[in-house]
């Protein structure tokens, strides 16, 4: 059964920055946040756009902004 969790890319503004620049949202109130279908995880990414937008500025304060929010396959689950 294929798996999808939600993935925020972010935007840095320096270009030599060479550090990570996403973070996984694997679990909500200490649940895993884990999607049988692409469809239900795109969902959720459009219900809670903005707490999404500032996890991930939260994450990476030193971010300019979100670049992206995706779903992908838990890289551990990747074949």
């Amino acid at each position: 059964m294929k798996e999808f969790i939600i993935l925020i890319v972010m935007f840095f503004a320096d270009p030599t920055y060479s550090g990570d620049d996403s973070v996984r949202v694997l679990t909500y109130q200490g649940k895993p946040l884990i999607f049988d279908t692409v469809q239900k995880c795109e969902k959720w990414i459009d219900n809670d756009l903005e707490n999404l937008i500032a996890f991930g500025e939260a994450y990476y304060p030193e971010a300019i902004t979100v670049k992206s929010i995706m779903c992908v396959p838990p890289i551990d689950r990747i074949s």
